[in-house]
């Protein structure tokens, strides 16, 4: 690099490209910490939520298969006192269902699954609760 033929504009071009690109690399950096933060949160919160299921459920599904649908089903409550526990339907981008039951961990703090089920679809024509 030839320093004594750079003129005060080109340096001051250059600095103005460093401070912009370092504030993008530093916004960028913000953002993907107060995500992970933000999932880590989901996990201890006191009542499981739809970014708790799916901080749960995504790694333990195919790469590229994503949560199109959570449903709530039902709350039970624990008979030991301690927190209750929650019934979730997941449906997956590649049409599969699954049952999902969350309850809470007091020794790690935080919210796991305790049992993940395949769902299988009722015969055409029939209904689930005539079986």
């Amino acid at each position: 690099m030839d320093l004594e033929k750079i003129s005060h504009q080109n340096y001051r071009v250059s600095v103005w490209v460093a401070i912009v690109l370092s504030g993008l690399v530093v916004t960028l950096a913000a953002f993907l910490g107060r995500g992970t933060l933000n999932l880590k949160a989901a996990l201890v919160l006191e009542e499981p939520t739809d970014i708790t299921v799916i901080a749960l459920m995504e790694p333990k599904l195919p790469a590229d298969v994503k949560i199109i649908a959570i449903d709530f089903l039902r709350k039970e409550p624990d008979p030991n006192g301690a927190k209750p526990t929650y019934a979730y339907h997941v449906e997956t981008s590649d049409r599969s269902n699954y049952f999902l039951r969350l309850y809470f961990n007091r020794e790690i703090g935080q919210w796991e699954v305790t049992r993940l089920e395949t769902l299988h679809a009722a015969p055409e024509g029939e209904t689930p609760a005539l079986r």
